[in-house]
């Protein structure tokens, strides 16, 4: 479709003409917008960005210092101290070995560091071209030049491929997409001494790409629908099952010889699915040549059957080398992740609509035209270019980092869609032509040279032809530019306009602070060559890389274990955590608290403790964009904590058991001011005390206050003894990294074992069971339950539980239990409702984990946990009742005595037994060892709950 075929050179049969200069024109173009791009973040500094890329510019730089062979031998010890590291079978070796050997042919005596910031700017930029070559035959010339354009601006594809970004992605997907463009036209090939060498190439590249990333497993399963698709779209099979056997072959060949992905690619979903495909398609290649065409399509159907029963089977009984969760969940979205560990990283996070829209904005629309050109055309480079567009959508709808394969499938189908587009427009104009010219023959005698001109070369030539393809133009690429600019904050500009990580410290803001930097030097000059650093896992990276030093965890997760360790070492109490610490070897530990100077004033004002004619000045924090005290909740989680009882139901908001009774409360160098509501305007509408404690809608207001200070006695379990520059100076920002040292001296003396896990639910055991002495004092008022169940009505123990009983009755009167669920079903024991969380939330993991965002105390009685008995639930200390209360069932008296004197008794069902049987009866999901949940959440709702008289 393009035009210009008039000639510059030649060489041999080839000439080269001005359509071949205008293609390298628009590919040098998309290559410099895509480095433009790429480069937008320099402005925030020249580094490595995120946590990975120091940990494979470390490995690159070891294979430079020592060798390969060393590294293939390569046991790190300070990852993972003191077990250490096996690196080659737990990295990206084909990473490592590519960037050293590139660096030493391409480096021009730049630093390692410096090449390893370009590479995957450069990397990513380059793929560009790839993708041109790979839709160009999937689509022709024009199709390519259009998706190679949009590659260049696509957010998903920038984002993990930016200055600095020195991990999996860049590498990887350039080594995908090439392999598969040399696959793709090696099946286009009608000679098979053109089309083997294309094919090993391809598969070759294709175990280098895995060895590069293990998100490249990923092509297996277009690779493998596209094997068993062939027979239904091909005629002639014999060139495409050569094709495809050797490229399955090589392919295999070449991923099993790294130690990642290795042989487990090759026993593993990925390998079998090719190796099915290729079965399938060998099969079916021989089938083809047995009778007419109706009976070769009808066993091939056949055959398809038989082909899908026997991978439900090879599923079924788990014959295969399992992968991990993430492809698991990849492959089938439906798979729910009980792991608290996986969910808390951000790049796992599942893509909502919004994302899509976002990030492919008008794409999606010339998508949709290359679906259906690829539905029109029906051959097999069509069917290719749908299989993958869908199949990239498909898996990205599990984990935000694998949307660069829906980008790739969009952008492919997009591709094709832009071109039909044109294509058709121009079309129209082309017959308008073809009719003016053959019109002109029949009057050849009577037109001039001019008119012959007009005539050969169409309608476009005409002032109406061109004004149809300036108008065509200006629109196309008005189109396109919107998303690159609107809307202004979630453009695709904008998300090329992302700090590195270190460069403002993982935070959401759009600076750059040399926080972190100056902390890790301070680690690397002032610290002990062999000290064990503890932190939490995102940082060992930067630690070991940048500070020299030895970390208990890093970025690999290699090692869920430690981490919850680590986890539990945070959030035990002081004596517990520093336990666990000393049981890690651990000399230093490192918190990162991330604190934004809303206002200056009186603290002892906003307590309520002085007038209002105090002169004294202090910044006044609120804390959380990025640091631990953001991640404090997955700490907790992973930890096997009660969420509930260190964090308020605002899901942020540490309560006053965070900051007395944990590890990382007391690490935090602040405290807790006030509470405050702001408004509209940003200024203070309402100010609660301390002492008065948090409410719904108020944020924490934190003073500075170091609880472990360098200065202190030799009995003090722990010194700071380095915080951040913009801590101490009271910078707007606190990009705050503070290092402890642990007093090896102290010796810390837990109550109990540190690492036993954390009770979250009253659970059944073998205690006496108390008598009722006296028969309990009862109130005038009753609670009416009404549940999608029925009606239940409660009557109260005012004497026995006045504490409980107002509560409850406060909460009943504000609404706060309508809608609310039992969300915990124990036959034969409890039934259990009032959480908050249970309301609109789907999460089961946190129910009954909320509250009304303060807790009771205990008033313990004499009342025996008997049928119909309502009770407070609680976490681990007595003191924790909040909102949720539990009625207790028929079963074993024992396990019900259990309950006694440990639990507060403030009421009993009066009426509506019967309905709390048949809530009992539900049918039930269990969610862990101790809780079971309500399968139909609906069948279990608390409707309202009103406080009425006798």
């Amino acid at each position: 479709m393009l035009e210009g075929s008039r000639t510059i050179f030649s060489a041999g049969t080839f000439q080269f003409q001005t359509k071949h200069l205008l293609v390298i024109a628009i590919l040098a173009l998309a290559f410099s917008a895509a480095l433009i791009m790429r480069f937008y973040p320099i402005k925030y500094g020249f580094v490595l960005n995120e946590f990975d890329p120091y940990f494979d510019y470390r490995a690159t730089q070891f294979i430079l210092d020592n060798g390969l062979d060393a590294y293939w031998q390569w046991h790190d010890e300070m990852s993972w101290y003191p077990e250490g590291r096996n690196v080659p079978a737990t990295s990206q070796s084909v990473l490592h070995i590519t960037a050293a050997y590139m660096y030493q042919v391409f480096g021009g005596g730049m630093s390692l560091l410096d090449f390893t910031i370009i590479f995957p700017a450069v990397m990513g930029s380059l793929t560009v071209v790839v993708i041109f070559a790979l839709v160009r035959v999937l689509g022709g010339t024009t199709a390519g030049l259009f998706s190679a354009l949009l590659f260049a601006f696509s957010p998903s594809i920038i984002q993990r491929g930016n200055l600095g970004w020195f991990k999996s992605e860049p590498l990887g997907l350039f080594f995908g997409l090439l392999a598969i463009y040399l696959f793709i036209s090696a099946i286009k090939h009608k000679e098979i001494k053109y089309a083997i060498p294309k094919a090993i190439a391809g598969g070759l590249i294709l175990g280098l790409a895995n060895g590069s990333w293990g998100g490249v497993q990923y092509f297996a399963i277009p690779l493998a629908i596209f094997f068993i698709a062939l027979p239904f779209f091909r005629r002639d099979l014999t060139i495409p099952m050569y094709v495809v056997i050797a490229f399955t072959v090589f392919s295999l060949l070449s991923a099993a010889a790294f130690p990642r992905p290795g042989i487990s690619y090759v026993l593993g979903l990925p390998g079998i699915a090719m190796i099915g495909g290729t079965v399938f398609l060998v099969i079916a290649n021989f089938i083809r040549r047995i009778g007419g065409p109706r009976k070769q399509q009808r066993n091939t159907l056949y055959l398809l059957v038989a082909f899908i029963a026997l991978a439900a089977g090879i599923v079924a009984a788990g014959a295969y080398v399992a992968p991990s969760f993430r492809y698991i969940n990849a492959i089938n979205p439906f798979v729910g992740s009980d792991n608290f560990l996986v969910e808390s990283v951000a790049e796992h996070f599942t893509p909502t609509v919004a994302d899509y829209f976002t990030d492919f904005s008008i794409l999606l629309m010339f998508a949709g035209l290359g679906i259906w050109l690829a539905f029109r055309r029906r051959d097999d480079t069509a069917i290719f270019a749908l299989i993958i567009g869908l199949t990239g959508v498909y898996v990205s709808a599990t984990f935000a980092r694998l949307l660069v394969f829906a980008s790739i499938g969009i952008i492919v189908l997009a591709g094709l869609g832009l071109y039909e587009v044109t294509r058709s427009i121009l079309a129209h104009r082309e017959a308008a032509a073809q009719t003016s010219a053959a019109s002109a023959a029949s009057r050849a005698t009577a037109l001039t040279r001019e008119e012959r001109r007009k005539a050969e070369y169409g309608g476009f030539r005409t002032r109406s032809g061109q004004m149809v393809r300036i108008a065509y133009v200006v629109v196309v690429i008005m189109m396109l530019s919107i998303p690159l600019f609107w809307p202004s904050n979630a453009s695709w500009i904008s998300s090329a306009d992302v700090p590195a990580a270190i460069a403002n410290g993982g935070t959401g803001f759009r600076t750059s602070t040399d926080d972190w930097t100056e902390a890790l030097d301070w680690i690397s000059e002032n610290t002990e060559p062999d000290a064990v650093v503890a932190s939490w896992w995102d940082y060992g990276y930067w630690i070991t890389t940048l500070g020299g030093r030895t970390t208990l965890a890093d970025n690999a997760t290699i090692n869920s274990t430690r981490i919850e360790t680590l986890a539990k070492m945070l959030i035990s109490d002081q004596e517990s955590g520093l336990k666990i610490a000393n049981d890690l070897d651990a000399d230093y530990i490192v918190v990162y608290v991330v604190g934004q100077i809303r206002l200056y004033g009186s603290p002892a004002m906003l307590n309520g403790t002085a007038g209002s004619n105090s002169t004294e000045q202090i910044p006044l924090y609120t804390l959380g964009q990025g640091g631990d005290e953001s991640k404090k909740q997955w700490f907790m989680r992973i930890g096997g904590f009660d969420e509930s009882r260190y964090i308020h139901n605002d899901g942020f908001t540490p309560t006053p058991a965070f900051w007395n009774n944990t590890l990382l409360g007391k690490l935090f160098p602040f405290s807790p001011a006030s509470y405050v509501m702001f408004g509209g305007d940003g200024g203070i509408q309402n100010i609660r005390n301390v002492s008065q404690g948090w409410q719904q809608g108020f944020v924490g207001l934190y003073t500075q206050d170091i609880k472990y200070p360098a200065d202190g006695g030799p009995d003090q379990p722990l010194h700071l003894v380095y915080a951040s520059p913009s801590y101490v100076d009271e910078e707007n920002i606190a990009f705050g990294v503070f290092v402890y040292e642990i007093n090896q001296d102290y010796v810390p003396r837990p109550v109990g074992d540190p690492y036993a896990p954390q009770e979250r639910e009253p659970e059944p055991i073998q205690t006496p069971t108390p008598a009722n002495v006296t028969a309990p004092v009862t109130s005038n008022e009753i609670a009416v339950l009404e549940t999608t169940q029925g009606q239940i009505k409660i009557e109260f123990f005012p004497e026995a539980a006045p504490g409980h009983v107002e509560n409850f009755i406060d909460l009943a009167n504000s609404g706060f239990y309508d809608g609310v669920l039992f969300h915990r079903i124990q036959p034969g024991f409890v039934i259990q409702g009032g959480d908050p969380l249970t309301v609109n939330g789907t999460d089961r993991n946190v129910w009954g984990t909320g509250g009304p965002g303060y807790m009771i105390d205990e008033e313990f009685n004499d009342i025996s946990h008997d049928r119909g008995i309502v009770s407070m639930a609680r976490a681990q200390d007595p003191n924790s009742a909040g909102s949720q209360f539990f009625i207790v069932l028929d079963g074993d008296a024992s396990d019900k005595g259990t309950l006694d004197n440990r639990y507060t008794v403030f009421g009993r069902v009066i009426e509506g037994m019967d309905v709390v049987d048949k809530i009992a009866a539900l049918e039930t999901t269990q969610l862990n060892a101790q809780t079971s949940v309500p399968s139909d959440p609906e069948q279990a709702r608390i409707i309202s709950i009103k406080i009425e008289q006798r």
